[in-house]
């Protein structure tokens, strides 16, 4: 038969790459300690990271983590790709920086992901550091309270019917695991790097990717009792996303990381809460590690500024008063500089030789006929309104009045900053429900399944408020006993 060889029946046949969208089975082995077989991890990814002219500058291309985040010879999966919408990411980079009118002040601005190690550089300086430390203090401050009631139904039976007895478990075991610590610590990340986590740290599952790549759902049956080892927060410069669905925004896990490499160990995203106080618009989370813009970075062009002014106004305080020598120019320029001649004889002797006997000196002495010596001190009025202003935009970013933040009381008759505190507080209140809610509601589950195997449905949670009222005691009176 023409064109037919018994080699190619017996020819191992190159397996098709897999478009299934959906994440593979990891194998069933939780306690080997091997490591990942290459064949499994490479099912995990969907298509090779695009590639760039290397003149081409983006600010839409992934973050690209730093060596042993993701094991070598394995890169980050792009599954971008639909029958209408671009397949690659380089597509979506083309047409986004086609829409973009601000690429040259974009770096200036502070718009674009400065990257890890520049952001964790500027929470060394206390002008990016304090508005964090200040936000992450005062929403934990005065940390919450718990409350349950017996509700209609009784509780399950495995929890105690004491409403007493489960609030008391629940704190005992909250301050074992230093949850109030670890929200303050991720707090701060978030607000430093713009996206901080915090590591479910279970006994029953091996630090591997064979058992963290396992989902772990906050039910009876994903969580045994007793398996809470402890938590942990994690610094975003050790974790990348893995894979996530960029295909249809009807999903609800669209644009959402469904595992994380965590130097070098695949987790699933069950393992990890994360927070991101200032989320970013699709087109950004690849390239700012799908976090989010972090406060450093929106303050960066405020406290330039401040820094900027700051120094001008140093230079101009420590130079307000200038010596001018009126003197014979073309006389003392066309004097010789020989060490024979006399130094002060010279244009430049001249200004160092009155220079040195008017420091300090209550007279300074000049020729009368040929020269005449003057003072010029430049005017300080408004340099303190100039830097009060560099410091008010730069409190108005994070929302912190100037009194909490540089401890800069108003001035005036009657001038008190108990609006712009009460304001202040108003702000942290919506940060706790709209970011710490979560996180609590999340972990306070986890930790009823640990203690119990079950949830209380009537456990409540209620932030303290921060306003504190401060009563007048009244001094003790001392009594004379009569004799």
């Amino acid at each position: 038969m023409s064109g037919f060889s018994l080699t190619r029946l017996f020819t191992k046949k190159q397996p098709t790459p897999s478009h299934n969208r959906q994440d593979p089975l990891p194998p069933r082995h939780p306690t080997t300690p091997h490591k990942t077989p290459v064949s499994w991890l490479k099912r995990l990814r969907r298509t090779e990271p695009p590639t760039l002219s290397p003149n081409t500058t983006s600010h839409f291309m992934p973050y690209q983590p730093p060596p042993g985040i993701v094991p070598e010879g394995y890169n980050r999966p792009t599954p971008l790709g639909s029958d209408a919408a671009p397949s690659t990411t380089a597509d979506i980079t083309s047409w986004a920086m086609g829409q973009t009118t601000s690429q040259p002040s974009w770096m200036a601005d502070g718009l674009g992901f400065l990257g890890y190690p520049t952001l964790a550089q500027m929470a060394q300086r206390a002008e990016f550091r304090k508005p964090c430390d200040v936000i992450a203090r005062e929403a934990t401050r005065e940390w919450i309270s718990l409350s349950t009631h017996n509700p209609a139904d009784c509780p399950p039976p495995e929890i105690p019917q004491d409403p007493t007895t489960r609030l008391h478990a629940l704190e005992v075991e909250m301050k074992r695991l230093n949850i109030r610590e670890l929200l303050h610590q991720q707090i701060l990340d978030s607000l430093l790097y713009g996206i901080g986590h915090i590591w479910l740290n279970m006994a029953d599952t091996p630090r591997t990717t064979y058992g963290q790549t396992l989902p772990l759902p906050l039910t009876s049956n994903g969580v045994r009792k007793g398996t809470l080892a402890g938590l942990k927060t994690i610094e975003p410069i050790w974790t990348t996303p893995n894979a996530y669905n960029a295909d249809s925004p009807l999903q609800d896990d669209y644009y959402r990381p469904r595992n994380w490499w965590v130097q070098g160990c695949l987790v699933h995203r069950d393992r990890l809460i994360s927070m991101i106080p200032y989320g970013v618009s699709d087109l950004f989370k690849p390239s700012f590690n799908f976090g989010g813009m972090s406060l450093t970075q929106q303050l960066r062009p405020y406290v330039h500024n401040f820094l900027r002014t700051r120094n001008s106004i140093s230079n101009i305080t420590a130079n307000f008063s200038k010596l001018v020598l009126k003197t014979d120019m073309g006389g003392l320029m066309a004097t010789g500089t020989s060490d024979e001649t006399d130094p002060t004889t010279s244009i430049t002797g001249r200004a160092s030789f009155m220079q040195k006997i008017s420091e300090g000196q209550d007279i300074i002495v000049a020729d009368h006929q040929n020269e005449d010596i003057s003072i010029i001190a430049t005017p300080l009025t408004g340099l303190a309104d100039l830097q009060a202003q560099a410091m008010e935009a730069m409190a108005s970013i994070p929302g912190i009045p100037l009194v909490k933040l540089f401890g800069i009381t108003p001035n005036g008759l009657n001038a008190s900053s108990a609006g712009e505190i009460r304001v202040f507080y108003d702000e942290i209140a919506a940060f706790q429900e709209a970011h710490m809610r979560p996180v609590l509601t999340r972990l306070l589950t986890l930790l009823q399944l640990n203690l119990w195997g079950a949830t209380d449905p009537a456990l409540e949670i209620t932030f303290n408020p921060l306003w504190q009222h401060l009563s007048a005691t009244p001094e003790p009176t001392s009594s004379k006993e009569s004799p």
